[in-house]
Parts: structure tokens; C-alpha cells; sequence
């Protein structure tokens, strides 16, 4: 597991959505061996976040964006951070609107909470958004931190621009995890041709399914 801060990330979304964001930013992610190997613990996730010193209490909450289209792996993660934290941590789930049809975000949580009975009330908030941004946040990642996420893991980050932390008596304490999946090696000519589709798209509106 990693955990990796990206303040400059922060900053490009507050100028992608003209927005002022609060708090601090971080991308969490795994490569295939540990997620598909390893058991997560709530150890792991402890040693997680010491190692970027993040508290989680009162008065620093912690809110973590996760994708719609949840995995065993994602399951436990939800499930060991709650028992971890009962309060002060926040599980919100987002995705694209175009991946779910007419499905509202409700459906989409009670089917989940149906497929994964253990999650039952342990969901926060949930979110479909367009994926006009997605190109931006994916390629950004690509380009400055040389870490190649599937195009539709961008949505996890922009999660942070909707501002559920707002509500916090101090949102400027708030810290922002955004689980993201990497690109597998069989998947690496994939992101070039979909970098290169959005990079020749002027409105950077694009369709990422190839």
C-alpha cells in the first residue's frame, strides 16, 4: 500500500473547478501483487497513515474517496478503516455518470450494500459526476508524478471539489485520501492511446472506453 501527498494536485483542482479546497490531498494506491496477496489489516492501515502523520480525530478528519464499482479488496478497506475510526472517518463513494446508465447514486449503494451485506451503514456519502475532468487529473499524474491510473480512478480525486469537509467546524485540518488503481502492464498501450485521444481533444470531453 501507498500513500503518496499531491498538494500541487489540490491547486490544479481548485483551478479546474474554480473552487477554494480545503485541507490536504493524498492518493492512496496498491500494484497488483498486494491487492490480489495480501489480506489488509488495520496494522497496515495504522502504519499507513503514521507514516504521513495523519491523525485522526476531533479535530482532523479524515475523508476517504473510494470508486463506485467496489472489489473485495475495497470492501475490507471500508471495513477495516471503520472499525478503526467509528467517527471523525468519512467513506464516500463516487464514479462517472456515464458508466451507471439511470441508475441514481442511492440504487447504486443499496445494491451494494446487497452484494456486500458488511458495508451495511458504513457508507458516508456517494456521488456520480461527469468525466469533463477526467483527462486533466489522470494525465497530471502521469506527467509530474510518473503514476499511471486507469482514467476512470481520476473520479476518486475530484471528490474532494464536492466539499462534504465544508462541514467541519475547521476544514482546513481535513485530510482527503482518494483510492485510485494503477494501470496494469497488459493495459500500458491502452493509456497511450487514451492519452493521446484526449491530448488531441481541444474540449478534453472524451470517452475513455476503448
Amino acid at each position: 500500500m501507498n500513500l503518496l501527498p499531491i498538494p500541487w494536485m489540490k491547486q490544479k483542482l481548485e483551478v479546474l473547478y474554480e473552487a477554494n479546497l480545503y485541507g490536504n490531498l493524498y492518493i492512496m494506491y496498491t500494484d497488483l501483487n498486494f491487492k490480489n496477496y495480501t489480506n489488509i489489516t488495520t496494522s497496515i492501515l495504522l502504519d499507513l497513515l503514521d507514516d504521513c502523520n495523519i491523525n485522526v480525530d476531533n479535530n482532523n478528519p479524515l475523508y476517504i474517496y473510494l470508486p463506485l464499482e467496489l472489489d473485495f479488496f475495497t470492501r475490507d478497506l471500508i471495513v477495516n478503516f471503520k472499525s478503526l475510526f467509528k467517527e471523525n472517518l468519512y467513506i464516500i463513494l463516487g464514479g462517472y455518470k456515464n458508466k451507471f446508465n439511470n441508475d441514481t447514486e442511492l440504487d447504486i449503494v443499496e445494491k451494494l450494500y446487497i452484494k456486500y451485506p458488511q458495508l451495511n451503514n458504513l457508507i458516508d456519502y456517494a456521488y456520480l459526476i461527469d468525466d469533463s475532468k477526467c483527462y486533466e487529473i489522470f494525465t497530471s499524474l502521469s506527467d509530474t508524478q510518473r503514476v499511471y491510473i486507469k482514467p476512470e480512478s481520476s473520479c476518486t480525486i475530484s471528490g474532494l471539489t464536492l466539499n462534504y469537509h465544508l462541514k467541519n467546524l475547521n476544514p482546513t485540518n481535513v485530510n482527503h485520501l482518494a483510492f485510485v488503481n494503477l494501470m496494469d502492464e497488459c493495459e500500458n498501450g491502452n493509456f497511450l492511446d487514451c492519452y493521446i485521444k484526449g491530448f488531441t481533444n481541444n474540449n478534453n470531453n472524451f470517452n475513455y472506453n476503448l
